[in-house]
């Protein structure tokens, strides 16, 4: 299982899907308006003894497509001798990430700034999906390889 480099590759995009709950994505600061953090699971206000002036199920979708991307790729490790689900089940993350750096960039940012009236200071957190989402086409190249290795050589039997 370790030995296949798209099991690498898959390993790699979950680590940094992981690591997006530790790295912030964006940070709003400037002025004497709210200052914010976005984390993926939160948004946090750095003036004190205020909250953020947008509701907490905000941030919910955002959180669902990332959590469903790192479990259906960790998932994927596992689905090694089922070379088909393992390739659909990629595809599907693949899906998910674009659908969150879509969402991320075109939505979430764009509301918090009109919230903020500042413009986005995105972080380290913003650009993990996208490595992410390379270590997935790696991975799919890779099973993709195995999947034709394996057809070429049960047509030669």
């Amino acid at each position: 299982m370790i030995q296949r480099i798209q099991t690498v590759y898959l390993l790699l995009a979950v680590a940094a899907l992981g690591a997006m709950f530790y790295f912030p994505l964006a940070t709003f600061i400037g002025g004497d308006k709210d200052q914010l953090i976005m984390y993926i699971y939160e948004l946090v206000s750095k003036v004190p003894d205020s909250s953020p002036a947008v509701p907490s199920f905000f941030i919910y979708p955002g959180l669902a497509l990332v959590s469903l991307s790192l479990l259906f790729s960790f998932i994927a490790i596992f689905l090694f001798k089922n070379r088909k689900m393992q390739l659909k089940l990629v595809r599907l993350v693949v899906i998910l990430i674009l659908g969150f750096i879509a969402a991320f960039f075109f939505y979430y940012a764009v509301e918090l700034e009109k919230i903020s009236g500042i413009s986005a200071t995105y972080e380290i957190g913003a650009y993990l999906p996208l490595v992410a989402f390379v270590f997935l086409v790696l991975a799919y190249r890779g099973i993709m390889s195995d999947e034709k290795l394996i057809r070429s050589s049960e047509r030669l039997r």
